[in-house]
């Protein structure tokens, strides 16, 4: 190919230009030696037609490797009659509690592409017509989508100027030519729509058979049912990788394959699947067995985390025995896995590689159009935070009271074990912190039982909650097929979830519902679901799922905001006014105490993970690192020293488990955003109104709030979440001025009363949380208050005692059950 074959002569009388700027004398022949230069080069050159390259292979992968040719889209597509669909998480009421029942069914919800039992049914596909009309140069779309990594290939450039194609001899053909493979594309894509849902609904009925009848025949179809689909997946996969989507211009078309290409470790070969699955099998297997010993019961060895220490962390408030439970729980459950998660990282990377990302953080990222949601994250968190530096400063003040000033210092960071929670990410410890003691949390139990209300009642109330938003009220199928009671007759899993059977008509809700306060805001949690299901189920199978991972509970707890003591008066649950300001102060710390506190420890271990994806942590930094971060967003720290010996973010289900956390965060930010605007489209909070604050805002039979849910639930996972909040709200981010909005009342309440008690706003650093090694550290942290003198006494002579009576126990156990 000539040099000079583009746009030749204007390179020419460039070059001439530049030359004029010289001395004319001095350069007039070296001008006359170019001009001649340009006209030989200028004729010689071949014709060039400006037209877009057509790519027949797939540009290269991430991690640097070759990737196999790709098609360009053929004129027939010749499907193997399977099928994908993007795996959803698990819509139940759990969230990010732990419930490690029979992991190995619990898996299918847990892995990037496994239906699970809460498929969800995106409504209403836009779907370009196949008509002459078609439009092709992609004029009704945007350039970028915002923030999903979607290009259109030939936005904005001369290609596609605003006016068409420019005018040459092969146009016609070329349109021609993308149109019929465009049409095949779609053809191609409903017939997996076709096959997917029909899989989908195999599977998903197998594990309803499992969980609502929990025995080993029902265990082995569900896992055979599971790996049916897990192959069904990876074979679509294998037919999606090679279809050339530079010359794809309907961005409905480009998001179903970017949706049915990412499968997460799915994609991994079979030998290295085997053995992350094995990997993860073995520490949820050393998590599920964790048990420790009682406090001072060297023979009371089986306590495990659940019930027995999640009681004990939540009603004990002795602080030997705290710091005895939590110390021992993380040696039990999160040391022994250490290496595992190490080699469990590099797989995960590995997985994300095979789908075209760096690593496994971009990989979760991509689930909400943007890679870098980490950093939104950290900046909706900075929003949020003078809120929680009240509560933090509260609270402190008041286990400073309870526990002495010799264990909580006044601007100091927070004991982790005396929060009433194993982690730390929920603060049951109202008996000690409640700003106005006598005052009765809102309960309506009492009043429930006493007017004989039943669980079928309660999900009736429920119901007519959403059809007197104008609403879809529930097929006949979900009351057919519903469980709302434990059966006396067989096992279940009682946790409540919301199915989708992936067929357009049967949907179900598993609850063992007792009738009380708390489960009847759970009914309307999972109703929510079911709503999300009806309005969806026309969008095709791929785009059946919330907007984003954590779209489906947020909407559902953004319900669970409107059942307030207004709403139960008017159910005739409440007889008395308890519109004061005691009572509303309770409520709204209650609350807080619940969703606020969860933020910075959900922030604190995603970010770690993310650390940890990215190589910016590396093994010898892993257990430290964490408690820098959970120090620096929540002011926690653990109550005795740790080390690098120890791995305490492996105490938690999700670690070992390799289940994202970012969507509780998104969940637990987006409902109060969420109910703020179906609350101002139905002119129940006013901003500038005091007497409309946002707390107080139900949308029981609010017409305009309704609208606003089935547009925003219609959508599925059909675009962006930013462009469907945007559409629907007029918001186009996560925003969490709202929380602080719903919580403006304690939000002052905490202010004055920790001015008037002259309280240190914040935490300060105040010595070292961990160490490289307990030897390192001499044992003893100087400046810190959390090895105080008291468990320094147990760590020596009672340490000794307990090291004998365990080392007695193991050994007449291992004599007599070998």
């Amino acid at each position: 190919m000539n040099l000079f074959n583009n746009n030749v002569f204007t390179i020419c009388l460039e070059g001439l230009r530049r030359e004029q700027r010289k001395s004319f004398s001095e350069n007039i022949k070296k001008m006359k030696a170019f001009f001649i230069l340009c006209m030989i080069s200028s004729l010689r050159s071949e014709p060039q037609l400006d037209l877009p390259k057509i790519h027949t292979t797939s540009p290269p992968s991430h991690d640097g490797r070759e990737r196999p040719e790709v098609l360009v889209l053929p004129n027939s597509y010749t499907s193997e009659k399977h099928d994908t669909q993007r795996k959803s998480p698990p819509y139940d009421s759990i969230e990010n509690d732990e419930y490690p029942v029979n992991q190995k069914i619990q898996e299918r919800v847990r892995y990037d592409y496994i239906p699970t039992k809460f498929d969800s049914n995106r409504d209403n596909v836009k779907v370009t017509p196949n008509n002459d009309d078609y439009d092709i140069r992609n004029q009704q779309f945007p350039n970028h989508n915002y923030q999903n990594n979607f290009n259109n290939p030939y936005g904005g450039d001369a290609f596609n100027n605003g006016n068409g194609f420019q005018q040459n001899p092969y146009d016609a053909e070329y349109e021609r030519k993308i149109r019929i493979e465009t049409e095949n594309l779609r053809k191609f894509l409903i017939e997996i729509d076709k096959k997917n849902s029909a899989e989908c609904t195999l599977n998903v009925a197998a594990q309803w058979a499992f969980e609502t009848n929990v025995n080993e025949v029902t265990q082995i179809d569900a896992l055979a049912a599971q790996q049916r689909y897990s192959d069904y997946m990876r074979s679509i996969w294998e037919q999606i990788k090679l279809i050339d989507k530079t010359s794809l211009y309907d961005e409905n078309l480009h998001r179903q394959l970017k949706l049915l290409a990412s499968i997460g470790p799915s994609a991994l070969p079979a030998d290295q699947l085997d053995r992350y699955n094995r990997i993860i099998n073995d520490m949820l297997a050393i998590y599920n067995s964790a048990t420790i010993c009682g406090y001072e019961q060297p023979f009371q060895c089986s306590l495990r985390l659940q019930p027995h220490l999640k009681e004990i962390m939540a009603k004990s408030r002795d602080w030997d025995e705290l710091t005895w439970v939590w110390t021992e729980w993380r040696r039990k459950a999160g040391k022994p896995i250490r290496d595992l998660f190490e080699q469990l990282t590099d797989l995960t990377n590995e997985a994300a590689n095979y789908n075209n990302y760096k690593d496994a953080a971009e990989y979760w990222s991509f689930q909400f159009d943007t890679p870098n949601f980490r950093y939104e994250m950290e900046d909706v968190w900075k929003e949020i935070l003078p809120l929680y530096e009240q509560l933090h400063t509260y609270v402190r003040r008041k286990l400073r009271e309870f526990y002495g000033p010799d264990k909580i210092n006044r601007n100091a960071p927070l004991p982790a074990h005396i929060l009433g929670n194993m982690y730390g990410q929920s603060w049951n410890i109202l008996d000690i912190t409640v700003p106005y003691p006598g005052r009765s949390n809102l309960d309506v139990t009492p009043a429930m039982r006493a007017q004989g209300y039943s669980p079928l009642i309660m999900f009736q109330l429920g119901e007519e909650f959403f059809t007197s938003m104008n609403m879809t009220a529930m097929p006949p199928e979900f009351w057919a097929h519903s469980i709302f009671e434990e059966p006396v007759d067989r096992p279940v899993l009682c946790q409540p979830s919301a199915w989708d059977f992936c067929n357009g008509a049967d949907y179900r809700i598993k609850m063992c519902t007792d009738v009380t306060h708390k489960d009847f805001v759970t009914v309307h949690h999972e109703l929510a679901h079911i709503q999300y299901f009806l309005n969806y189920h026309n969008n095709p199978k791929v785009f059946r799922d919330g907007a984003n991972p954590g779209f489906h509970d947020a909407i559902g707890d953004a319900i669970s905001l409107s059942i307030t003591p207004k709403h139960l008066q008017g159910l005739g649950l409440i007889q008395k006014s308890i519109d004061d300001t005691a009572h509303e102060i309770n409520f709204l710390f209650a609350m807080a105490m619940d969703k606020v506190v969860f933020l910075p420890y959900a922030l604190a271990l995603e970010q770690w993970r993310f650390d940890v994806f990215s190589k910016k942590v590396h093994k010898e930094q892993f257990n430290c690192h964490y408690w820098l971060l959970r120090e620096k967003y929540g002011g926690i720290k653990p109550p005795v020293l740790r080390s690098e010996l120890d791995f305490d973010p492996g105490a938690k289900y999700h670690v070992p488990a390799n289940v994202p956390y970012m969507k509780y965060f998104f969940s637990t930010v987006f409902q109060f955003q969420l109910h703020r605007a179906m609350c101002i489209a139905s002119k129940e909070f006013d901003p500038s109104n005091p007497s409309k604050p946002l707390h107080k805002c139900s949308i029981y039979r609010h017409h305009e709030a309704g609208h606003m849910l089935k547009k925003l639930m219609s959508k599925g996972a059909s675009q962006p979440w930013q462009h469907t909040i945007q559409e629907v709200m007029g918001e186009g981010r996560l925003d969490g001025s709202a929380v602080r909005e719903y919580f403006k009342p304690l939000e002052e309440w905490l202010r004055n009363e920790n001015l008037r008690n002259q309280e240190y706003l914040g935490w300060n650093y105040d010595g070292d949380y961990c160490k490289k090694s307990i030897e390192t550290a001499n044992l003893q942290v100087f400046g810190g208050f959390y090895n105080d003198s008291t468990y320094a006494s147990i760590s020596t002579k009672g340490l000794i005692s307990s090291i004998f009576l365990r080392f007695c126990f193991q050994f007449s156990f291992d004599y007599f059950y070998k």
